[in-house]
């Protein structure tokens, strides 16, 4: 398990470099496309971002993330990208999770529902949804959201939660439900196919031969055979959670890392790019090394292969 940790962690390392020295590249050919300007750098964009890779890490290694301008015309000043980073990353990280918990909360049960009930036109309904909650784009789930709720207060004369902005109350449930469409919709359909087939095995039948209860071989059985293609589906909803994030928070209103990285990119600020995208992208990493290590503890057969 040691041995396989230290693999995983020489990879994160790597995407890490990668994930910076990108940054660089991405933002000197935003900047070599536009017409020249009095700081116009000749330096080619591959050389400029190696060589910003190398000073970015030198810097990294002492704790420094470099600089962002933040706010906007006389209010705008310079700030450390890992004081920027104290103050969103906490919110999208709470964000984050709530969604995911909500997701998976009613996904992965929901799944199993479907699985039980799979000759019901009630199974079939809540599969066929599934299919519109991942299609579904998350700006327009947004955009859905506030009109809804601006329908309502036009009509009862009284909101039911915020539209935008950021609050630690009524403010999470529109980008909570949001971020949360698309990884439900994927744990429903995910969690279906692992409770389907773990339903068809024949320690199943007989279970149920043995006369236990539906409840206890479901609990019993096969949540813990299925546990393997839901962290699975977790890992990956993690995915379409972050792609989402920065979209949903500046649609939203909501003051997080994401929001702070497409401004960063907006106004072509390298090192804040690299900062925020590297916390990002870390983050993306170690939860899947987390569900890694899941894996070996849910399903002994791992345990044994070399990765």
């Amino acid at each position: 398990m040691l041995r396989f940790i230290l693999r995983r962690l020489g990879f994160i390392i790597a995407v890490s470099l990668g994930i910076i020295f990108f940054s660089f590249f991405g933002i000197r050919l935003a900047r070599n496309s536009t017409a020249r300007t009095p700081d116009y750098n000749p330096v080619p964009a591959v050389r400029y971002a190696a060589i910003s890779t190398a000073d970015y890490v030198e810097g990294l290694l002492r704790g420094e993330l470099g600089t962002m301008l933040r706010g906007s015309g006389r209010q705008r000043r310079a700030a450390a990208v890992r004081d920027v980073l104290a103050d969103v990353y906490p919110k999208s990280l709470g964000l984050l999770t709530l969604s995911l918990l909500l997701a998976t909360g009613i996904g992965v049960p929901l799944g199993a529902y479907a699985a039980l009930r799979r000759r019901k036109a009630r199974s079939t309904a809540l599969l066929t949804l599934t299919l519109i909650g991942i299609s579904l784009p998350s700006f327009t789930a947004a955009a859905l959201l506030q009109l809804g709720e601006i329908y309502w207060y036009r009509t009862f004369g009284f909101r039911l939660v915020p539209v935008g902005g950021f609050g630690w109350d009524a403010h999470l449930v529109i980008p909570t439900l949001v971020l949360a469409a698309r990884p439900l919709a994927h744990l429903t359909r995910i969690g279906y196919m692992a409770f389907y087939e773990v339903l068809e095995q024949d320690y199943m039948r007989t279970a149920e031969a043995k006369g236990l209860l539906r409840r206890a071989i479901t609990l019993g059985h096969a949540y813990p055979n299925a546990a393997v293609p839901v962290l699975t589906g977790i890992g990956v909803s993690v995915r379409y959670s972050l792609a989402s994030l920065p979209v949903v928070e500046y649609f939203i209103g909501w003051p997080g890392i994401g929001a702070a990285l497409l401004d960063a990119i907006r106004q072509q600020q390298a090192q804040a790019v690299a900062g925020l995208a590297l916390a990002l992208g870390l983050t993306f990493m170690l939860l899947n090394l987390t569900l890694e290590v899941l894996y070996r503890v849910a399903d002994p057969r791992l345990r044994g292969q070399r990765l």
